[in-house]
């Protein structure tokens, strides 16, 4: 029973000593996880830019190919608008009794 009261003892002790010393080297290595996001913050700042030319390049290249997928469209859209237009344009006033 002694045997036993001793193991859990040393299991408290041993566990307190293990939690102490995962405090102190999370404070030890906590400036240098802080200095590593500040690091990927400048890393991700200078970045942008170059995601800013891709992306306009990549629309412009992108652009093109779905410009060139309706242009066969064209004539569809060109009959749509105009029949809009026909029945949304303003007739003049007519007299009452005309």
């Amino acid at each position: 029973m002694f045997a036993l009261l001793a193991l859990l003892a040393f299991a408290a002790v041993l566990g307190l000593l293990a939690s102490v010393v995962a405090l102190v080297f999370w404070v030890f290595c906590l400036p240098f996880r802080i200095l590593g996001w500040v690091f990927r913050g400048f890393a991700g700042l200078l970045a942008l830019p170059f995601m800013l030319v891709f992306a306009i390049l990549g629309a412009a290249i992108f652009g093109a190919g779905v410009i060139a997928l309706f242009v066969p469209a064209l004539p569809f859209v060109l009959l749509a608008a105009g029949i809009w237009w026909l029945i949304n344009r303003r007739h003049p006033a007519r007299p009452a009794g005309a």
